[in-house]
């Protein structure tokens, strides 16, 4: 009976083993943040601003992510998977997490909007997303920006930093950043209004797309016409809309043996540069998504026309205006997806 429950001791181990920081990190994080917390297209996790972050507040973002923008939350990790990738990340400094007060802050929210406009607007924006006529564009810092402007109207912000962290980093500035100390201008008072302030922000009414498709990730709509004649009715019909199509590709082209390539699932891309460039000005970073493209699929019987829901793909970036184009986007293809499979 010894010998059994040591080897059921034995067993049990790597089950109740810590979970690897470390493994959770890589698989979830790298990706955007770099596998040395360099940063990318998330927030650089360098030990200069890591030491103005609490570890309940890098918790709670991973917890809660930042809707409507690029990172995601995290909810189907654990708790003990969360602090895992907290004290790896914390890791990298090799010193203690700075702890902030839990307790709001008691200040005057009239007396902090003022004081916000003539401070922070131009970085931070009016609304409080980001987006001060300082920064470029939502979702791409000016590249003299190592770090993008929160977004301190976002509700995942709120959820995650406590009022004595905002106040530090009002007064101390953005280490590693462009975020000046405010701790000469602004007497602990006004800074106290303005962390009153800034829990007041609401995140912007983000301009949704057609009902019928809202959430949804594609359109996609069944053709009763043969995979041939789809594919020609798809190119006259963006032609007739004034854009540009490019060389036909296979969906699977340079993903299997060009052997192995179904020809029966190909992929239209489309373009207008005149609007290409209006929206890289929005913001440069929709070239990873762009060209446009509309899919024909011939599938168990059926041929399907298949696009990527714009109006949805646009809210990502948080970006009102962005998200105005996005809706419009929508409008014209799903009016080309008509036109081709009436």
């Amino acid at each position: 009976m010894k010998h059994f429950n040591w080897l059921l001791l034995l067993f049990c181990m790597p089950l109740l083993a810590a979970p690897d920081g470390k493994a959770l990190y890589e698989n979830n994080c790298s990706s955007c943040h770099h596998s040395q917390g360099k940063g990318g297209i998330g927030l650089p996790l360098t030990p200069e601003i890591l030491s103005q972050l609490s570890d309940a507040y890098i918790a709670k973002t991973i917890r809660h992510g930042r809707p409507g923008r690029i990172m995601p939350s995290f909810e189907q990790l654990s708790l003990a998977q969360v602090n895992a990738i907290v004290r790896y990340v914390r890791s990298w400094t090799g010193k203690p997490a700075p702890v902030f007060q839990a307790a709001k802050i008691k200040g005057d929210a009239a007396k902090g909007k003022p004081l916000y406009e003539k401070h922070c607007v131009r970085c931070h924006g009016k609304d409080g997303s980001g987006e001060g006529p300082g920064t470029g564009v939502t979702m791409s810092r000016e590249r003299t920006f190592m770090v993008m402007p929160a977004a301190l109207n976002n509700s995942g912000f709120q959820k995650s930093a406590s009022d004595a962290m905002i106040r530090d980093i009002v007064a101390s500035g953005r280490k590693s950043s462009d975020m000046p100390s405010f701790k000469s201008k602004l007497s602990d008072e006004d800074i106290a209004h303005v962390v009153t302030y800034l829990r007041t922000l609401k995140p912007p009414v983000i301009k949704q797309g057609m009902e019928e498709w809202r959430g949804k990730p594609a359109y996609i709509m069944e053709s009763p016409y043969d995979f041939e004649t789809t594919v020609e009715n798809v190119k006259q019909a963006l032609t007739g809309a004034n854009f540009r199509i490019f060389p036909q590709r296979y969906l699977e082209q340079g993903l299997v043996d060009e052997f192995s390539v179904n020809t029966r699932q190909v992929s239209i891309r489309f373009c207008n540069f005149k609007e290409l460039y209006h929206l890289l000005n929005i913001d440069p970073r929709l070239g990873t998504v762009l060209p446009c493209r509309i899919n024909v699929m011939a599938q168990n019987g059926k041929v399907l026309v298949i696009s990527a829901n714009v109006a949805h793909l646009a809210t990502l970036f948080n970006n009102q205006e962005l998200s105005e184009v996005g809706v419009l986007m929508e409008e014209i293809i799903l009016t080309v997806m008509e036109e081709a499979t009436l």
